[in-house]
Protein backbone atom coordinates (compact mmCIF):
# COMPACT_ATOMS: atom_id res chain seq x y z
CA UNK A 1 0.00 0.00 0.00
CA UNK A 2 1.50 3.73 -0.78
CA UNK A 3 2.10 5.38 2.04
CA UNK A 4 0.02 8.93 2.17
CA UNK A 5 1.28 12.29 4.01
CA UNK A 6 -1.70 11.86 6.35
CA UNK A 7 0.12 8.63 7.48
CA UNK A 8 3.32 10.43 8.08
CA UNK A 9 4.33 11.35 11.75
CA UNK A 10 5.88 14.62 12.53
CA UNK A 11 9.57 13.52 12.56
CA UNK A 12 9.18 11.96 9.11
CA UNK A 13 6.92 14.40 7.61
CA UNK A 14 9.70 17.16 8.53
CA UNK A 15 12.49 15.21 6.41
CA UNK A 16 10.15 14.57 3.56
CA UNK A 17 9.78 18.46 3.98
CA UNK A 18 13.11 19.52 4.49
CA UNK A 19 14.79 16.84 2.06
CA UNK A 20 12.73 18.35 -0.98
CA UNK A 21 11.68 21.81 -0.49
CA UNK A 22 15.49 22.65 -1.30
CA UNK A 23 16.55 26.04 -2.82
CA UNK A 24 14.71 28.84 -1.75
CA UNK A 25 16.77 31.78 -0.26
CA UNK A 26 12.87 33.60 1.64
CA UNK A 27 12.66 32.87 4.94
CA UNK A 28 10.08 29.73 4.84
CA UNK A 29 8.72 26.87 7.42
CA UNK A 30 6.07 24.39 6.84
CA UNK A 31 2.97 23.74 8.64
CA UNK A 32 0.31 20.55 9.43
CA UNK A 33 -3.17 21.26 8.63
CA UNK A 34 -5.97 19.60 10.04
CA UNK A 35 -6.77 16.00 7.79
CA UNK A 36 -3.28 15.46 8.19
CA UNK A 37 -1.69 17.52 5.27
CA UNK A 38 0.72 20.35 5.16
CA UNK A 39 1.17 23.66 4.35
CA UNK A 40 4.57 25.50 3.33
CA UNK A 41 4.51 29.07 4.42
CA UNK A 42 6.84 31.96 2.90
CA UNK A 43 7.79 35.37 3.90
CA UNK A 44 7.14 37.86 0.61
CA UNK A 45 8.36 41.24 1.44
CA UNK A 46 7.12 43.12 -1.48
CA UNK A 47 10.12 46.04 -0.97
CA UNK A 48 12.91 43.59 -1.17
CA UNK A 49 11.55 42.01 -4.19
CA UNK A 50 10.93 45.24 -5.93
CA UNK A 51 14.62 45.85 -5.55
CA UNK A 52 15.54 42.92 -6.56
CA UNK A 53 13.57 42.93 -9.54
CA UNK A 54 14.46 46.41 -10.54
CA UNK A 55 18.24 45.52 -9.94
CA UNK A 56 17.50 42.26 -12.48
CA UNK A 57 15.71 44.91 -14.97
CA UNK A 58 17.15 48.41 -14.65
CA UNK A 59 13.63 49.44 -14.38
CA UNK A 60 12.38 51.88 -11.14
CA UNK A 61 12.35 50.75 -8.11
CA UNK A 62 8.94 52.97 -7.51
CA UNK A 63 7.65 51.57 -10.59
CA UNK A 64 8.20 47.63 -9.62
CA UNK A 65 6.75 48.58 -6.43
CA UNK A 66 3.45 49.63 -7.67
CA UNK A 67 2.86 47.30 -10.19
CA UNK A 68 3.60 44.43 -7.49
CA UNK A 69 1.14 46.34 -5.07
CA UNK A 70 -1.34 46.41 -8.27
CA UNK A 71 -0.60 42.80 -8.80
CA UNK A 72 -1.24 41.00 -5.62
CA UNK A 73 -4.08 43.78 -4.36
CA UNK A 74 -1.56 45.56 -1.69
CA UNK A 75 -3.02 48.70 -0.03
CA UNK A 76 0.54 48.73 1.39
CA UNK A 77 4.47 47.17 0.93
CA UNK A 78 3.99 45.41 4.16
CA UNK A 79 4.97 41.70 3.91
CA UNK A 80 2.77 38.57 3.29
CA UNK A 81 2.83 35.28 3.72
CA UNK A 82 2.39 32.89 0.85
CA UNK A 83 1.00 29.37 1.29
CA UNK A 84 0.92 26.39 -0.51
CA UNK A 85 -1.31 23.43 1.27
CA UNK A 86 -0.89 19.87 0.15
CA UNK A 87 -3.56 17.95 1.34
CA UNK A 88 -2.79 14.90 3.57
CA UNK A 89 -4.51 12.40 0.94
CA UNK A 90 -1.61 13.44 -1.36
CA UNK A 91 1.24 9.99 -1.71
CA UNK A 92 4.71 10.67 -0.15
CA UNK A 93 6.21 10.48 -3.13
CA UNK A 94 3.66 13.17 -4.86
CA UNK A 95 4.02 15.38 -1.96
CA UNK A 96 8.32 15.08 -2.54
CA UNK A 97 7.38 16.31 -6.75
CA UNK A 98 5.15 18.65 -5.59
CA UNK A 99 7.58 20.23 -3.27
CA UNK A 100 10.39 19.89 -5.38
CA UNK A 101 8.64 21.69 -7.80
CA UNK A 102 7.52 24.21 -5.96
CA UNK A 103 11.24 24.88 -4.80
CA UNK A 104 12.85 24.55 -8.18
CA UNK A 105 14.03 28.56 -7.55
CA UNK A 106 15.38 31.11 -4.93
CA UNK A 107 12.25 32.81 -5.38
CA UNK A 108 10.37 30.07 -4.05
CA UNK A 109 6.36 30.35 -3.90
CA UNK A 110 6.61 33.53 -5.13
CA UNK A 111 8.43 32.64 -8.40
CA UNK A 112 5.22 33.00 -10.40
CA UNK A 113 4.94 36.39 -9.18
CA UNK A 114 8.55 37.61 -10.06
CA UNK A 115 7.73 36.13 -13.62
CA UNK A 116 4.31 38.14 -13.69
CA UNK A 117 6.05 41.77 -12.58
CA UNK A 118 8.45 41.37 -14.89
CA UNK A 119 6.38 40.27 -17.67
CA UNK A 120 4.15 43.01 -17.21
CA UNK A 121 7.44 45.29 -16.81
CA UNK A 122 8.40 44.15 -20.51
CA UNK A 123 5.30 44.47 -22.15
CA UNK A 124 5.23 48.50 -21.40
Amino acid sequence: MTERLDQLLADKATVLVQENFTGVAAEWWWERRMGGGIAVCQMFHPTAVAREIASRTGRDTDEVGRILEEELGLEDAEPVVLTFDIPGDTTVAETASLLAARSGSPEGLAANLYRRVEEMLYGR
